[in-house]
This record gives C-alpha cells, structure tokens and sequence, in this order.
C-alpha cells in the first residue's frame, strides 16, 4: 500500500511544506529534489496531527499492556442494588445493560420492590448483615471490574457498602489488581422529585461518593449534593477526599464530618447553563466526576436532551484534555478551595436528540450500569458518556414498542446487538500479535531500515504495489459509494484519490531517482491472492466488511513506519540521504496516523453495530488481509 496522506485541515493547502522536528517525529527529508515531491509528504505537524500519532501509539500501547494480562472473554461487573419485578429499573436492569454492552453481571441486592410502570407499593430492605454476606459471596471467589451502586435505603445499608468497599480497594492493592470502577447513583429523588431518603440516610450516602469513580445524579439530587458539598467542605471533608485512587482510603471522609443539614428543599436547576455550575461545583468539591442527567429538562418539552459530564483533571488518566498524553498535563494536589478546584474541572455537554416518549422507566439505573460496563472499554469518561449516551438514545427510541404495562414503561434493552466486550480494533490487536512480531522483524523490513536491502528487490516490490494500489483505491472508492454516512463516504473518497495520484507520483519519482524504467511488471501470485481475498469480501456487498478488508493496509503501515521512524531517530541516521527515507516519511507522517485513526474508528463503529455473524465476518476479513500483507512485503526477496 502506498497511500500518502496529508491533513484534511483546510488550513494546510496554504502552509508552507517544510521539514520540521517535533517530540513525535523527526523528519529531515529533502522536499526540493522534484517538484513532484513537494505533494508527496506533509511535513506542515499541525497540533492535531501529531495528536493523532500520539494516540494511536497510545491505543497500541494500551492494547501492548493488555496482552501481558490474562484477560477473561467478557468484563465482570456487579451491581448493588435493589429489585424491581416488571424488569425496567434496579438490579433486573442493570443485568440487562451489562448484557448489552457485553460484559458479565454479579448482583447484590439491597431491597426488594412491589413495584411496576405505573409505582412502588411496597419495599423491604434486606438486613445489612445479609447485604455483607452478598457482596463477600461476590469478592470472595471472583474478581471485580466495575460495579454500578444504587438504591441503598438507610444509613445501615450504606455504612456496610462504604465498609466492605474500603476492604476492597485495599485488598485489590495488596494483591496488584486494579481497582474496580465504581459508578455511584445517587438514588435520593424520584423523576417527580418526591424525596426517598432521610436526612440521615443522605447524609450517609455522601460519604460514598468520594469513594466513586463517577457519580450520576438527577437535576433533584444534583441539587441536593451541591448543598452537601457546601456543608461538607466548610467540615473539610469532601473536598479533601479527591480521587481515592491517588491518596490512602483512610483519608476519605466518615459520616461524622457531614453536618446533620435537612436538605429537603434543593433548587433543581431550571436550564442547561444552571445544570452546568451545579455539575462543576459538585465535582469540584466531591473531586469525583460527575455524570448529571438532563432528562428532567427534556421532559420540559425541549427539542434536545442534553447531559453534562464535568470531569476533575487528576481523576481521569488526563481525560478531560486528552487521554492519550498528546497534550501534557499538570498533575493537581488536593485543596479545600473550591473554586480553585473549580478551574480543574473540564466539562464535555453529552448531547443528544429528545426522544417523545414516556417511557423511561429505569433510565437512571440503566445509565449508570451501562457507564460501568462501559468505562473499562474506553479510553476514558467522555467516550465512555459519548457511548452511553447513543446506546441510551436508541434503547429510549425503541422503547413505545414493547407495550410493557400501563405506566411508564421500561426502555428496550435488546435494540442493539453487542458481539463481544472488546471494541473491534482491541479484539483484532490481539489475536494479530503473532503476525504483527513477524511484520517487525521480517529481513525485508529491516534491510530497509538499516539501507542495506538491495534496490532492485525494492523496485520490485514497488512495482507489485502500483499494481496493488490500482485496485485497492478502487476498493476504497467503492466503500466511499456504499457509506451512509456523509463523513465516511467523504473519508474514502479523499483517501482514494490521495492513494492513486500521490501514491503512483511518488512511485515515477523513486524510479527516476533511482535509475529505474517505470514499467508494467507482470502481477506475481502472491499480489493476486491478496486482491483475490479482498474481493472475496467485497463482492458480498456488505460494507462493514469492505472496510475491515481494508483497515489492515492502513494500520500495518502505521505501525511499520512509525517504528522505523523511531529507530531512525535513535540512530541518527539521516532520513534525507536514506535511499528509502522518503518511503519511511510517508508512514511516517501524521498526516496517515490521523487516516488510520478515523479508519479505525469506522471500524469500531460498524463492529459495535454487527449481529454476531457479521462481526466475525469483519474479523476474518481483517485478519486474512493482515496475513497477506506479511506476505506482500515478503515477496521481494522470495519471488
């Protein structure tokens, strides 16, 4: 493949080619030899590029971590909660929404419900002394990703939670596992804004919070934790309790440090703009992320619904700017001022489209369960919200045609189809471990590298790949004209046209440079079965396939080159005197690390969509044309 990319910026056609030096890349490539050249590379490292070089390393790396792991087929997340009989709310939707984001549910249940869409008539909170016994049955014998934690009705129930998860954290450290994601609901008010906890049990639960991870409040509960929050930190409490990942659990506040304040009047906040300053006051004086759900004001008659996620900047990897380490980021000290802690937070609007429906039973449960099954996927919360928030969307929009109940039914768990608890790109980084080792220390590749492969089996090579290319940029004007969506089928076609006519420009001038006749090699075997399978998938007319077929063309080069790049740099060889260093730039480039990354998420994007037939098919796609590029590369030196 020999698809070169330049920015999709508007901006780049009026800036300057130059070769420059940055902490991501070192390119020294002479861009005056032919004025063919100049287009060939993009040297212009505007900030978003070279982000997308950072990230797509880090992904790398992540997935690199991950392998030295065992890892189980599906997450494991439990769920502290309590019961709800028609199947919309509580623990029985929480094993829904683990199901559907592909993860394996534990339960521990806290109360039992009389209940249904149209009310509770009755509830029954377990013993706390039981509600222990439950979650060491659970902790005992198995481990714990992530949990989601609701309803717990009075002081007892928390103080056991509270309790048993600080035995936990510590547990898990001793023993070097990592720690849980723990996603708190905090279940104070209903929908109507009917109150369901007593002072006291409200005050019990704010102890709670600083032990999350995140936090998913309603406009009424939101209101209600500001107020905590006020009370909390003028005890120097909360505040001071910050991410518990960071600082000793001992350090977290007990229930004696809340003042016994009746909060039985909070404000709920009647706008957007009011949500947003609750949300960061909150995460700023909890210092836990916030996750504050707009439902209330959709309901209001908006066109929109719309959350906020207000994220503290030492709680989330550097999330809240960028989590793959391309922008750095200051590491915070805890402080009980809070409108220094204020300046910390980043907050992302989670928007999205009002659905008109009423029912919505069990969103609340349901978000906060499906925040925990997904956060361990994600990079971090705000594609974890981003997820959460569409899967949401359309569980609500599928959810009139249930027809559960007389009431406010519950949402419709089963409207999307989730094949398998890794995204498609980790799940297809694995299994080409193997593959990818020997792409990296294959002789063709590294006679490249050091300038010793001869120019004769590089000629030859380029010649099977104009031959390759033809058809390959076919294949992606192909999926350009088969993409629903307008970004996609603008992606492919920019790719195709920049893979045709740049690709083949940088062929002619290699061979001009080089001494070499630009000719019509013959089509060897080995290319042949690589367009052979390619075609195999295509010709279905599935696009999901189409565009896994070509992923690996993109993504093996990536890595190809910003290794090579790397190893260029450490030993100081000069990329422009290099008789293969104009190849080595392109790949090079952030320019092709941002194409890659946007193939990479069309990818994950149309995997999270598949019936499982089809996710396998796409895996089998990607991982034959994998296996082909080994070989493609290998034909040089075995024609």
């Amino acid at each position: 493949m020999t698809d070169i990319n330049n920015s999709n910026n508007a901006n780049d056609s009026a800036a300057p080619k130059s070769s420059k030096t940055t902490d991501e890349m070192t390119m020294t490539t002479n861009m005056n030899t032919d004025p063919d050249t100049a287009n060939i590379i993009n040297t212009n490292t505007n900030g978003e590029a070279t982000q997308a070089i950072a990230k797509l390393l880090n992904m790398q790396q992540r997935y690199d971590h991950d392998l030295k792991h065992v890892k189980p087929s599906r997450l494991r997340v439990l769920s502290i909660e309590g019961s709800d009989p028609i199947g919309g709310a509580g623990t029985m939707a929480d094993m829904k929404a683990f199901t559907a984001q592909g993860v394996f549910g534990y339960a521990a249940m806290t109360s039992v419900l009389a209940q249904n869409t149209q009310g509770v008539t009755d509830i029954v909170n377990v013993e706390p002394s039981f509600l222990l016994a439950q979650l060491k049955a659970v902790s005992d014998d198995a481990d714990i990703d992530a949990m989601k934690i609701g309803m717990l009705g009075t002081p007892e129930l928390v103080q056991v939670v509270r309790e048993w998860l600080v035995g936990l954290f510590k547990d898990y450290e001793a023993n070097g596992k990592p720690r849980p994601t723990v996603v708190l609901d905090p279940v104070m008010y209903a929908k109507s804004g009917d109150r369901l906890l007593t002072d006291e049990a409200e005050q019990a639960l704010a102890t709670l919070v600083p032990l999350a991870d995140i936090i998913t409040p309603n406009a009424m509960e939101l209101a209600a934790l500001d107020e905590m929050g006020n009370t909390a930190e003028s005890a120097g409490g909360a505040t001071n309790a910050g991410n518990t990942e960071n600082k000793p659990v001992s350090n977290i506040p007990s229930s004696d440090e809340y003042n016994e304040t009746s909060h039985a009047n909070p404000q709920a906040p009647h706008s957007y703009e009011e949500m947003e300053r609750l949300t960061t006051s909150v995460a700023a004086r909890f210092g836990v992320a916030v996750y504050a759900k707009g439902g209330a004001l959709a309901l209001n008659g908006s066109d929109e619904c719309t959350d906020i996620l207000a994220v503290p900047s030492d709680t989330d990897g550097n999330a809240a700017n960028n989590a793959f380490g391309a922008l750095s980021a200051t590491t915070q000290s805890n402080t009980s001022n809070a409108a220094e802690n204020k300046a910390r937070i980043t907050v992302t609007r989670i928007e999205g489209a009002a659905v008109p429906t009423q029912n919505v039973h069990g969103t609340g449960d349901t978000l906060s369960s499906t925040l925990a099954a997904l956060r361990p996927q994600c990079a971090d919360w705000v594609e974890t919200a981003k997820r959460a928030k569409v899967w949401m969307t359309g569980a609500i929009a599928a959810a009139d045609n249930l027809h559960i109940g007389h009431g406010h039914g519950p949402i419709d768990f089963t409207w999307q189809h989730s094949p398998t608890g890794l995204s498609f790109t980790e799940d297809y980084w694995r299994r080409t471990a193997d593959i990818r080792e020997r792409i990296a220390t294959m002789p063709f590749l590294e006679r490249m590298l050091d300038g010793s492969l001869p120019l004769d089996d590089f000629s030859y090579y380029l010649h099977q790949d104009d031959l390759y290319l033809t058809d390959y940029t076919s294949l992606l004007a192909l999926a350009s004209s088969r993409a629903a969506d307008p970004h996609e089928r603008a992606f492919f076609a920019d790719a195709a046209s920049f893979g045709l006519e740049e690709g083949l420009t940088f062929h002619k001038q290699w061979y001009r440079e080089h001494g070499f006749t630009v000719g019509r090699e013959p089509m060897s075997e080995t290319t042949a079965a690589y367009l052979g399978h390619e075609h195999r998938f295509t010709d279905t007319g599935s696009y999901s396939a189409l565009v896994a077929v070509v992923m690996p063309c993109y993504w093996v080069y990536s890595v190809v080159g910003q290794e090579m790049e790397r190893q260029i740099r450490e030993r100081h060889i000069d990329l422009a005197a290099h008789p293969y260093g104009l190849w080595i730039g392109m790949y090079a480039d952030p320019g092709f690390a941002s194409r890659t990354l946007e193939e990479l998420r069309i990818c994950d994007k149309l995997a999270d969509a598949a019936s499982i037939d089809e996710y396998d098919q796409m895996m089998d796609a990607a991982l034959g044309s994998t296996e082909h590029e080994y070989r493609f590369f290998n034909q040089a030196l075995t024609r």
